[in-house]
């Protein structure tokens, strides 16, 4: 230790056996603040990589000569397109026209309505038919129904759920 610190650790060690709280809580942070840092040397992960051989090669991407092959291709038709796009353009701009894509606009909200309209039939047949059904419902032979089966649907669960647990225990295996 150093005598800054050993001048620290004596300090701390009179003022716990003193009895004095903050005295030793000063005493001890000093002695803390002069402990040196615990870092790695620089360059310790760099040679920790290289020795298991994970470390990757640094090299320079562009001295390869497959990619600059590849670059020189991309270039090359890069340039052949910039000269074959204006008439491969003009030649799709006689296959569309305004017209066409008006029309084809126009074709396309006429078959959506119709499929909204076919929607709100079918809707309106469903409301039609839950009218009917609750028109049938309310009537007074109609809740006489539907209470009776509400009646034996709840004494057909009662019963079950009585059987069920009546066969419940605490053994998965019956003795031999």
């Amino acid at each position: 230790m150093r005598p800054k610190s050993q001048d620290a650790l004596n300090r701390w060690l009179a003022a716990e056996r003193d009895d004095r709280p903050d005295a030793a809580d000063a005493a001890l942070r000093e002695m803390f603040e002069a402990l040196p840092l615990l870092a790695p040397a620089a360059g310790f992960a760099d040679r920790v990589l290289a020795r298991t051989g994970l470390q990757p090669a640094k090299r320079d991407v562009f001295a390869s000569l497959g990619l600059r092959l590849v670059l020189a291709a991309s270039l090359i038709a890069l340039s052949l397109g910039a000269i074959w796009l204006p008439p491969a353009l003009r030649a799709l701009g006689g296959i569309f026209s305004l017209s066409g894509v008006v029309g084809f606009g126009v074709r396309g909200v006429a078959e959506v309505s119709r499929g909204l309209a076919s929607v709100l039939s079918l809707g309106e047949w469903l409301f039609s038919l839950g009218q009917a059904l609750s028109g049938l419902l309310l009537e007074p032979r109609g809740l006489a129904a539907l209470a009776t089966c509400l009646l034996v649907s709840g004494l057909a669960f009662r019963f079950l759920r009585a059987h069920i647990s009546g066969e419940r225990s605490f053994s998965y295996v019956d003795p031999i």
